[in-house]
């Protein structure tokens, strides 16, 4: 059995994206993070991100598992 695959949060966005390119629409449209056109992603980490954008305590962990299972394949 493979290892479950992890979010770093604090890896620069436009590397989780490069890494993880499925978690791009779920970042956009569920989140409103649309870091797939933003110049900052080079710089943020998907911390300092999601807390610009007022996600932070439990809705990032929520949104961190979110995204966990997505490139783990378990959404449906």
């Amino acid at each position: 059995m493979s290892q479950r695959l992890t979010i770093d949060i604090h890896k620069n966005i436009n590397d989780l994206l490069f890494d993880y390119p499925e978690i791009a629409p779920v970042l956009t449209y569920e989140y409103g993070l649309y870091c797939v056109n933003c110049v900052i992603a080079d710089f943020d980490t998907l911390a300092e991100g999601a807390k610009i954008h007022g996600i932070e305590g439990r809705f990032f962990e929520e949104m961190i598992k979110h995204l966990e299972s997505v490139i783990n394949n378990e959404v449906e």
